[in-house]
């Protein structure tokens, strides 16, 4: 049904937006030319795949969020919230890792299962080269304040990022020192307390040394109301605070031209509740649960890059990471769930990149290592009654290496043929102990190793619109889950195979009327081998369910994503997305999991839809305004009525008037029409009746905030 749906909708909104093309550059080309400047999109470059290219000689679907586009969303709390209006990239709630092309990007492991048998995301977030680990990427909360560039790929991106990329990658590049002295702050306030502050200063501390501090605050009460006169508060937080601190070292010496050494220090304090979940009816937000743990991560990073460019077209790079983190699960009492872990992680990537894209040749070659030591422990309670505290303490240890390649030619004006080749290897361990399981010792140590090819052919048709294909392999390293309903006497533990896949796209990259429209198409399919999936299965003699990770044989997804970007005139400016995805499990080899067989993944919705326009009304005052609507899916592999997400559309509007070029005062409402809909749906069996009520995951409501902004 949903697939007929989604093909209906194709054709619909193909017509409809191509109908609205049409008549907006006709209203556009009505228009008195003569005193008009020329009007044109600057060009867009993208850096993620470690070559630096234009986006319209990049295959892979990308969308660019720049400088200007992250300064014009004010009121966005972070990076997640920025890129919502992503074609085929869906946010689940207020806490957590979106969906993109309909795989869930944090990982096959979720929830406790994620504390006891350790988990990886899908898709990678790059922050200046540190990895985002698992428990930064979902509680977080990273950082748009002085930031570059925002880059969203969809689809693998193990050829060129490695290992925990087969759904996508996100790479953030935040700005470095200038030697010319600059300054910037930021002050808001808002619904339900929100507060942030910001500030940046950058300037030169001498001939060949610059610097660059950034600091960044924010926070908010949570919108969720705990009504159960039982609710455990204890020490848990169920507001929003966030603190990020970044400082930068510049060195250039004007003795050695083409020498560039940058030292980065990160700092980040964040709490978030584990979700902002309502129980029915959901549009009073209120929860009935009888406890909701709160998550607090500190993770400090400094990173060390070195290059040489030799002048003549090749450079020689090297970036050394190391970060220490703390990740703190607090539930009250303490044996519901508290968790504590410490990890660090040591990593380096030796690049030699030449030529550029005009270049007949050019590409990179690359050494990627990374290790990763965490030591974990978790604290639940058995179903006793009085119940007992049951310990779990794990080490996990991962290693990984990548050496790639990636080289493009040009063969004669038109065609570009890009190959890329990546051998990955990567080591899991996992030894532990669950008093949930105390005669089954986890002792998991496996290695993968795979070879990830990528090619891709570019075509000009026109100076304007290019035309191509590309083939990519995607993967992601294997791992081990648990079983607790498994037969009294049977080992629990769970392992799980990697999970491959097959990219196949066709892309196109145009530009019309002048340059003023800009359009990005990719059509992909996808085609899963042992893809990792989430289930679940009854407990015997039992209403409870078990949720663990086993692989299905076959899966498949195919679909598109479209993005616009037209300059109407010089002072208004639309841009649209548009994502279409249609998911199936097709087997699942195990003859007991035959039911999933035929089912949709979790948290992919069919399509999704993005406008949104930007109108200076003067050289000051600026008014924009966004929409998103997302198709519903699925909140669970069973494809459960109960827990099905119908579809929503939620609706922002900002203004700011600049006063000069040193004060800024800008408004915002979010969610204007107040939409208060469900993004994800669970059980929860923490009530105060004692039976199981499902909860939902929230569209934040709508929120209202003044703010100002400015450079000195």
């Amino acid at each position: 049904m949903r697939m007929r749906s989604t093909r209906r909708f194709l054709g619909g909104a193909s017509a409809m937006a191509l109908s609205s093309v049409v008549m907006t550059a006709a209203f556009a080309q009505d228009r008195p030319a003569a005193s008009q400047e020329p009007i044109e999109l600057e060009p867009v470059y993208v850096i993620g795949e470690k070559v630096r290219r234009s986006l319209d000689n990049t295959a892979s679907s990308v969308s660019v969020l720049t400088d200007k586009d992250l300064r014009e969303k004010t009121g966005d709390n972070s990076l997640i919230e920025a890129i919502s209006n992503v074609p085929n990239l869906v946010p689940i709630g207020t806490v957590g890792a979106p969906s993109i092309r309909g795989q869930d990007t944090q990982g096959p492991n979720s929830g406790s299962i994620a504390f006891l048998s350790g988990t990886v995301p899908r898709a990678s977030v790059n922050v200046d080269g540190h990895y985002l680990s698992f428990y930064e990427y979902l509680y977080g909360g990273t950082s748009i304040w002085d930031v570059d560039s925002v880059e969203v790929f969809r689809g693998p991106q193990t050829t060129s990022q490695g290992a925990n990329a087969i759904a996508g990658a996100i790479v953030v590049k935040t700005k470095d020192p200038t030697f010319t002295p600059e300054a910037a702050y930021q002050a808001e306030y808002g619904s339900y307390n929100t507060r942030r502050g910001s500030f940046m200063l950058s300037g030169p501390l001498g001939k060949d040394f610059a610097a660059r501090i950034a600091v960044d605050y924010w926070g908010r009460d949570t919108f969720i109301n705990y009504v159960s006169p039982s609710f455990a508060k204890g020490k848990t937080d169920q507001g929003f605070d966030e603190l990020n601190l970044r400082a930068k070292l510049l060195w250039q010496p004007s003795a050695i031209p083409g020498l560039k050494a940058k030292l980065t220090l990160a700092h980040t304090d964040t709490n978030r509740p584990t979700l902002e979940a309502a129980f029915t009816p959901y549009d009073d937000l209120n929860s009935r649960t009888l406890q909701m743990p709160s998550f607090r991560q500190r993770t400090n990073t400094a990173i060390f890059d070195l290059e040489y460019d030799f002048q003549n077209g090749v450079k020689l790079s090297n970036q050394t990471q190391y970060s220490q983190s703390r990740y703190d699960r607090i539930a009250v009492p303490r044996p519901n769930g508290s968790a504590d872990i410490a990890q660090k992680n040591v990593s380096n990537e030796l690049k030699l990149n030449f030529g550029d894209e005009k270049d007949v040749w050019s590409g990179v070659v690359g050494l990627y290592y990374a290790h990763t030591k965490s030591d974990e422990t978790l604290v639940l309670q058995s179903r006793d009654r009085p119940p007992r505290p049951l310990l779990s303490s794990f080490d996990d240890t991962k290693d990984n290496v990548g050496l790639f390649a990636e080289v493009s030619r040009r063969i004669g004006e038109r065609w570009i043929l890009t190959g890329g080749l990546r051998y990955e290897h990567d080591s899991v361990k996992r030894i532990g102990l669950t008093s949930q399981a105390p005669a089954y010792p986890l002792n998991y140590d496996r290695n993968f190793d795979a070879l990830l090819p990528k090619l891709s052919l570019a075509y000009k048709l026109t100076d304007k619109i290019t035309v191509g294909a590309l083939v990519s392999r995607g993967y992601n390293p294997g791992g081990v889950s648990i079983n607790l309903s498994a037969p009294a006497g049977t080992d629990p533990w769970v392992p799980f195979k990697a999970e491959k896949l097959w990219n196949y796209e066709l892309f196109t990259r145009a530009h019309f009327l002048d340059d003023r429209l800009s359009v990005t198409g990719n059509v992909f399919y996808n085609d899963f081998k042992d893809a990792q999936r989430f289930i679940s299965v009854a407990v015997p003699g039992t209403n409870l369910t078990q949720l663990y990770t086993v692989n299905a044989k076959k899966a498949s997804a195919y679909g598109a994503e479209i993005g616009l970007d037209y300059a109407i005139l010089d002072n208004l400016k639309i841009k649209a997305g548009f994502g279409a995805v249609t998911t199936n499990i097709d087997r699942m080899g195990d003859p007991k999991y035959a039911a999933y067989n035929g089912n949709e993944f979790q948290k992919s919705p069919g399509y999704t839809f993005s406008l949104g326009v930007s109108w200076d009304v003067t050289p000051k005052l600026n008014v924009s305004a966004q929409l998103r609507h997302i198709d519903g899916y699925s909140s669970d592999d069973a494809n459960t009525g109960t827990l099905s997400v119908k579809p929503y559309t939620i609706a922002d509007a900002r203004l700011s008037y600049q006063f000069n070029e040193h004060a800024q005062i800008y408004g915002y409402v979010k969610n204007i029409f107040d939409e208060r809909a469900p993004t994800y749906k669970q059980i929860n069996r923490s009530t105060a009746s004692g039976a199981p009520e499902i909860e939902a995951a929230m569209t934040a409501p709508r929120m209202i905030g003044i703010g100002v902004r400015g450079t000195f």
